[in-house]
Formats: structure tokens, C-alpha cells, sequence
């Protein structure tokens, strides 16, 4: 098998997908694909059988930019069904000093739990909150200090195991693989932590076509997750309803409507309506 020069990430939504192809030697070089495509993404109306054409046409226009045959990808999805499981855990040091070994003897006591808990879940992320080294709260893992006892707080989020099948067997008819999967509304929020700099405590609200995410930070930690089933798409057509609009005029003046009233005024519509 030749060697790939490029590492391909599939950004997943409800109303677009995307895609971005890194050189993996200069990360400046890059190629790009997108569509519109209405997916629907709850577990309870799963559907992806419109997207398969989406994805093809864009596995296609990739392997031309790149000149190379993709088989593997990173895929970024949010799933409206996605769970954020948190577990406290403690272990006796006995006066040792504290190893690396002995936090991962504590994740996989946790992640076992989860699985056997939660049969139905497939675990996405695995987030350590919170260290506690003799009570005393650490933002860090403070190897090698002699201590008593050790706590920490870990979050698990996952998505239905049926939502992954899904997105696995969509890849799999184009002989493309999944390498891993990324909450993307958690991903985003960790690339907009890093530009905002320091902080003591700060929440993202990432709004999609069918659900807004929630994701809270304490400091550098990630603290919890929240997923509410009310989007973009609900405003859309809440719009549509009150004006008696389509959903196309709904949505544009949902987009302008913070922007221009030269919009509204020009399509007979009334702000003071909308507002109500």
C-alpha cells in the first residue's frame, strides 16, 4: 500500500457536509469539498440514505484534489442523542508517589463500567475533569508526589452504537473506513477555547439545524455537556409559521434579520411581528 500525504476530515452536519484534506508535511496545503444535504440525524429517525450520493460525489472530488485513493477518514459529527456520562473514582496510594499507571488503572475501571451500564452506547470522548490528590483539586496530573490517596472525576460522552453502525456502513459501500470520531460541536469549542486565551470559566452554545449544544469549561477543564433538541431549523420554521411564509423566505429572513430591516420592509413583513 503506498504512503498517503494527505490525513481527509469529514465535518458531518444535518444541513451540509464537508470536507478537508491536511498534507500531513505542511498543514498550509490543504483541499476542500462541500454540499447541502439534509440528514436526518435523531436515533429514533435515522435516516441516511439522501447523503450516500452527497458522499460519493465528494469522496470523488477529494481523490481528484489530492491524486490519491481515499480509503480512511476522520469523521467530526454532533449527534442530537449524544450523552455525557460523568463517574468520581478513588484509589489508594498508601503514601507512594503518584503514577501515570495509576490514573489509567482508574479510567479503564470507569470505562468498563460504562460499557457494561450503557450496552446500547458507544463512548466518543474520554475527559479527565477533575485530580484530586489527598483533597486537594489539581488541573493537571501531579506525577511523582508522594500521597495518600487519589480521586478523579472523568466524562464520558457517547453516542447510540446504532448511530455509529449507521455512519460506518454509509462510509463502508465507498471502501472508506472510519480512523475515529469527533463530537465536532466539542472539537470546535476546544479550537475557540485556545484562541480566547485565559479564563476562569466559560460555556460554548454551538446552535445546528436540529439541536444546540451546550459545553461548559471550568478553567482549562472540560466540565459538562448539554444537548438541547431545538435548532436553527425550529426558528426557521417557527418563522414560517407565524408569517404564513415558505420555509426558503423563513429562512432568509431568519439570516438578515439582526442585519437589515431594508429585508423585511422590502417584502412586506413585519419585525415588530416576529419579535412577538
Amino acid at each position: 500500500m503506498s504512503k498517503k500525504n494527505f490525513n481527509v476530515y469529514f465535518d458531518f452536519g444535518s444541513s451540509k457536509i464537508r470536507a478537508v484534506a491536511f498534507n500531513k508535511i505542511n498543514q498550509k496545503q490543504f483541499h476542500t469539498a462541500e454540499n447541502r444535504c439534509l440528514s436526518i440525524l435523531k436515533i429514533k429517525k435515522l435516516n441516511l440514505s439522501n447523503t450516500e450520493i452527497i458522499i460519493k460525489k465528494i469522496i470523488s472530488e477529494i481523490e481528484k484534489k489530492t491524486n490519491e485513493y481515499l480509503d480512511e477518514i476522520n469523521l467530526m459529527i454532533d449527534s442530537p442523542d449524544a450523552l455525557s456520562i460523568s463517574i468520581s473514582l478513588s484509589k489508594n496510594i498508601e503514601g507512594s508517589k503518584l503514577r501515570k499507571e495509576e490514573v489509567q488503572y482508574l479510567i479503564q475501571n470507569a470505562k468498563q463500567q460504562i460499557i457494561r451500564s450503557y450496552p446500547d452506547k458507544d463512548i466518543i470522548h474520554i475527559l479527565v475533569t477533575n485530580y484530586k490528590v489527598d483533597n486537594v483539586d489539581y488541573g493537571f496530573l501531579p506525577l511523582n508526589i508522594e500521597c495518600n490517596k487519589l480521586d478523579i472525576d472523568i466524562a464520558f460522552i457517547c453516542f447510540p452504537k446504532k448511530f455509529i453502525k449507521g455512519l460506518e456502513e454509509l462510509f463502508s459501500k465507498h471502501d472508506v473506513s472510519i480512523n475515529q470520531i469527533i463530537f465536532s460541536s466539542y472539537a470546535k469549542s476546544l479550537s475557540y477555547k485556545k484562541k480566547l486565551g485565559s479564563f476562569e470559566k466559560i460555556a460554548f452554545i454551538d446552535i445546528g439545524y436540529e439541536k444546540t449544544s451546550i459545553i461548559y469549561f471550568s478553567g482549562e477543564n472540560f466540565n459538562f455537556l448539554n444537548i438541547l433538541s431545538i435548532g436553527g431549523h425550529h426558528i426557521t420554521k417557527d418563522i414560517s409559521k407565524i408569517l404564513n411564509i415558505d420555509l426558503d423566505k423563513s429562512e432568509k429572513v431568519k439570516l438578515n434579520f439582526d442585519k437589515d430591516d431594508n429585508y423585511l420592509n422590502e417584502n412586506n413583513l413585519s419585525l415588530d411581528l416576529i419579535k412577538k
